[in-house]
């Protein structure tokens, strides 16, 4: 029936011909007679199952098993079954295969040949269990999340790892006295984040979280901004004054970020409200009182600071009654993850996207060394999201994303002679690709990487004896 078709459209067909398609398919094709004597094999059949190339022809299917090519031949149980089989093979020596062995019948109902196709499915079996790692991985820290607090609208804390969640036990222990509280930390951890998680378990939870940086405003202006004026105290000072952060804050908390960066003689004034609970605003003569509990945070040695005079002693420990230190995001990896799901979330309905985690950008995110810290880490997850095309995020788009991976000078290709160029082209060509199939577990990616079509990839793999990894 096949030959007949091919006559149709072409008598001048040749048995060549006929092998020369087979020869050039991607799935590995073997035919036995009805006893299961190898009549003819591709090289990509070869390849896959990892069989000898020279003399197979003739040879039975039974010798490859008795000999450990094979743990089982596909081609016998169909002979034996005298039906299609098909068998998925984990254990040939490259890749894993699904093989299909499909019997011939003749007219009088004797099985005259096998036709075995045989395909590598190694990046299938790779991308499915990718996919299933990574929707493991969101369903178990999913499910962490409800014993542990959790990023929400709100800017709540994840505690994930043991260091953080010790962090936030003394926060949650010392929410309900009002006492000072610093909050120390690199640049990035979230001491705004604990500072709102102690206002929001206080007693000063119905009034109002102010925060303020002092690093962020000049020093000329800080004071009206912490204390306020009255109306014509100085020129451009509005008619009727303006009240302080202090004010603002009352019955609530304030948060006083990078305290370190306060001026000494503002440092004296803030000592003093401290102490009395009361505040003079610029051109006042008398005092306001205010009822609002002061939590302070810096990324400096406040301590290193006193010594060198920078910082008042006295301010240091009014301020440093209780302390809380924020450990960077490096030391605590089993919140990287955690974190990135629920920032993850978050642009998801900022942005109306429906975007998720791929297991390579998870395991990119657990290794970079986050300098900036969660502050770092929520604008890396932005951008996937925003930039990353279809469904999942991908790691080309992340800030570090390197295209191409530089070798070492020692495994540079040499050509120490005269050959002649199609050879070189070739040499350069296996090498490229070994490094590629070391690297990479996908002929989409390989492909990517170099910059080439996907079946190019496939095709010079075949043609160089490679049978991706």
């Amino acid at each position: 029936m096949l030959t007949d078709s091919i006559t149709l459209y072409d008598p001048c067909l040749t048995l060549d011909d006929l092998h020369a398609v087979i020869e050039s398919s991607y799935d590995g094709i073997l035919v036995t007679d009805g006893n299961g004597n190898v009549l003819l094999v591709n090289r990509a059949y070869l390849n896959i199952a990892g069989l000898p190339e020279e003399g197979i022809i003739g040879r039975n299917m039974q010798e490859f098993v008795d000999e450990n090519y094979l743990e089982k031949s596909v081609a016998l149980m169909a002979l034996e079954a005298r039906k299609t089989i098909t068998v998925n093979h984990t254990n040939l020596p490259h890749c894993v295969a699904l093989t299909t062995a499909t019997p011939i019948f003749n007219q009088s109902g004797k099985i005259d040949m096998v036709i075995i196709n045989v395909r590598d499915i190694t990046e299938i079996n790779n991308l499915r269990e990718e996919l299933e790692r990574a929707q493991e991985m969101e369903r178990t820290f999913y499910n962490q999340f409800d014993n542990a607090a959790e990023y929400n609208d709100n800017n709540s804390p994840v505690a994930v790892s043991e260091v953080m969640r010790e962090v936030l036990a003394l926060a949650l222990q010392v929410s309900p006295v009002a006492v000072n509280v610093l909050i120390t930390g690199e640049s990035g951890v979230g001491k705004e984040v604990v500072a709102q998680y102690i206002h929001d378990n206080s007693t000063y939870k119905e009034g109002p979280f102010v925060t303020i940086n002092c690093g962020a405003i000049p020093e000329q202006l800080l004071e009206s901004e912490l204390f306020g004026y009255i109306g014509g105290a100085f020129t451009g000072a509005l008619k009727n004054g303006k009240a302080g952060l202090f004010e603002a804050a009352h019955n609530g908390t304030l948060f006083l970020d990078e305290i370190g960066e306060l001026p000494l003689n503002l440092q004296v004034k803030l000592l003093r409200v401290l102490e009395t609970h009361e505040i003079t605003r610029i051109g006042a003569t008398t005092p306001t009182l205010i009822d609002s509990r002061i939590l302070a945070a810096t990324n400096r040695d406040l301590e290193d600071m006193v010594h060198k005079g920078e910082f008042r002693d006295d301010l240091f420990y009014r301020l440093n009654v209780i302390q809380i230190k924020i450990p960077p995001l490096r030391e605590r990896p089993e919140d990287i993850v955690p974190l990135s799901i629920n920032f993850l979330n978050k642009f998801n309905h900022r942005y109306k996207y429906d975007k998720r985690m791929s297991y390579d950008v998870l395991k990119q995110l657990e290794k970079h060394d986050w300098p900036g810290n969660i502050r770092e880490l929520k604008n890396v997850i932005e951008r996937l999201v925003v930039v990353s095309y279809g469904q999942y995020l991908q790691t080309i788009a992340l800030p570090w994303y390197k295209k191409h991976e530089e070798h070492d000078d020692a495994d540079a290709i040499n050509i120490n002679r005269i050959i002649p160029l199609a050879n070189a082209i070739e040499e350069v060509e296996k090498k490229i690709l070994s490094y590629a199939l070391d690297e990479y577990k996908t002929s989409r990616k390989i492909a990517d990487m170099l910059g080439i079509n996907q079946s190019t990839v496939i095709r010079k793999c075949q043609k160089y004896g490679f049978c991706k990894k």
